[in-house]
């Protein structure tokens, strides 16, 4: 296990395999704890990310093997996941262990992006496990260990692999958004922000129909919260939010519920999703006048 920091990614996968075989119910959490902390992904991924990025300057339009060799650093570490992610589904003493070793890291700054990516893939391959790694998720964030910027970068860094998960992330992000503490509130809409921006189109629309379950729920608290959401990606990325205002749209039938505040807030999404600078021909939402000077 000390040589693992020094073995070619490429080897990774195989390597990883074998250890995880390896494991019995008496070392599982001295292994996995081990294995943890050696493996720190985002020096796998970043470096080739800067070292493609840097070519492309210096090349400005000429052909270089950096874009080849960084998809192929994004397949190795694809296939590193997709073996630990088969681990984690079938054994359950190595689900148990890596989410104990997370659980027992005290301190922020010993926290990876490869931790919260890991609880996020075993909560979407291990339904016997979603309650125990809610109530870690939970304390983290509480004590200030699971910040904004440990979240961000975990998108960044493996957006590649958090993607193919993401009913479970938007799922996990709803009972967050349940909570009464505003800090889980908060990491709740986060994980919806991130995921709209990282993912697909696809997952993009899940998002913004997720946001848009929550306004039509009636609780105050989570109106608030899926509003504010709601404006912050039309201020992040408009062009990809007006491709779902039609759902956006829809919340127009359930003003009654929702104060005038929020109501103010919803008109205001919809006219900057209507008339926008960057407005094209073929809207996707029309909203008229009188509707906004009734405001």
């Amino acid at each position: 296990m000390g040589k693992l920091l020094s073995v070619k990614l490429d080897d990774l996968p195989v390597i990883i395999k074998f250890i995880l075989h390896s494991v019995t119910a008496a070392d599982a959490l001295e292994v996995i704890s081990e294995l943890r902390e050696k493996l720190d992904l985002q020096h796998c991924i970043l470096p080739s990310r800067l070292q493609a990025s840097q070519s492309k300057l210096k090349n400005k339009g000429r052909q270089s093997s950096s874009g080849n060799q960084e998809n192929s650093g994004q397949d190795c570490v694809i296939l590193l996941f997709d073996v630990i992610k088969s681990a984690v589904r079938y054994e359950k003493i190595i689900s148990e262990a890596w989410i104990k070793a997370i659980e027992s890291t005290a301190s922020e700054s010993e926290h990876k992006t490869f931790d919260l990516a890991m609880l996020l893939i075993i909560y979407s391959t291990n339904t016997q496990t979603k309650k125990y790694i809610e109530r870690v998720l939970r304390n983290k964030i509480r004590s200030g260990c699971f910040q904004e910027q440990l979240l961000q970068s975990t998108f960044y860094i493996h957006y590649l692999v958090l993607k193919d998960i993401c009913p479970s992330i938007l799922s996990l992000a709803q009972s967050l958004l349940h909570s009464l503490d505003q800090s889980i509130i908060l990491f709740g809409s986060l994980l919806y922000k991130y995921a709209f921006t990282f993912f697909d189109t696809y997952c993009q629309q899940e998002v913004v129909g997720a946001l848009v379950t929550h306004i039509c729920s009636g609780n105050e608290a989570e109106v608030d919260t899926a509003l504010d959401v709601l404006l912050e990606l039309v201020v992040l990325n408009l062009s990809a939010m007006r491709l779902n205002a039609v759902f956006v749209k829809g919340i127009l039938d359930y003003l009654d519920n929702m104060s005038p505040q929020q109501i103010r807030k919803l008109f205001y999404i919809l006219s900057t999703l209507a008339f926008s600078k960057q407005h094209e021909a073929s809207s996707h939402i029309q909203v008229t006048g009188s509707a906004l000077r009734n405001l």
